[in-house]
């Protein structure tokens, strides 16, 4: 046994090396830190700054790159958020007995809180639907939203606020980022002939980047809630 454990480890060994030395010889090759010359700043960089609107469809050449060029990339991304809460949930909802809340909420919290709710709520949709112009978008929007929700659970209770839509409905939200990603593929497919493909028409191209962001958002936002409330035991599913 010991001589068959002294073996696989020589042969993980070599394997190791015979993959390590063509890995340290590509990175050796590549340009130093910072290098004007290197192929991302002269050529690459240069090709987004003056064609990256154009191409991209949206004047955020961020936002562009997200949803456009790197399109898979992003999808990917919502995926592992989703599935993040998928875990999260399971897990949370399976230690967690109660909602209640052990300490009282100051009532200058509670107050700001609810008056600035509407404010949070209409801040985020802004940041959302403007990300393929200004800086911003679903994520970063997803996120402003899900702060919303959990500080209203803060000063309600988690059961209030996760009462607001039931637990099908809820796992909906949760997926529309998926969905809505998986959606804009088929239809690029359809219209352009590739996946997650933007016609070339302004106003469509346009509305499906809008429709990509909500999509993010809403997801986002819902997935930040649900783990707030899996942790708060008034949502298991």
């Amino acid at each position: 046994m010991n001589a068959r454990r002294r073996t696989a480890r020589i042969l993980a060994f070599a394997l190791l090396a015979a993959l390590a030395g063509p890995l340290i010889h590509g990175v050796l090759q590549l340009p130093a830190p910072g290098s004007a010359d290197a192929p991302a700043h002269a050529n690459v960089t240069a090709n987004y700054v003056e064609r990256g609107a154009e191409s991209g469809g949206a004047e955020n050449l961020v936002t562009g790159v997200l949803l456009n060029f790197r399109a898979l990339d992003t999808f990917g991304e919502v995926i592992v958020i989703f599935t993040a809460w998928l875990a999260a949930a399971a897990v949370a909802g399976a230690v967690s007995e109660t909602g209640r809340r052990a300490i009282p909420v100051s009532p200058v919290v509670d107050y700001v809180i609810r008056a600035l709710g509407p404010f949070i709520a209409a801040f985020a949709l802004f940041v959302i639907v403007n990300g393929h112009v200004l800086p911003g978008g679903g994520f970063q929007g997803g996120v402003v939203l899900g702060a919303m929700l959990i500080l209203l659970s803060l000063v309600l209770g988690p059961a209030p606020v996760a009462g607001a839509f039931s637990a099908r409905h809820w796992a909906w939200l949760r997926a529309t980022g998926v969905l809505v990603f998986a959606a804009t593929a088929v239809i690029g497919l359809a219209l352009t002939g590739h996946l997650f493909g933007l016609p070339a028409e302004p106003v469509l191209r346009k509305s499906l980047m809008i429709v990509l962001e909500l999509g993010i958002g809403i997801g986002g936002g819902a997935v930040l809630a649900g783990l707030f409330f899996a942790v708060s035991g008034v949502q298991r599913s």
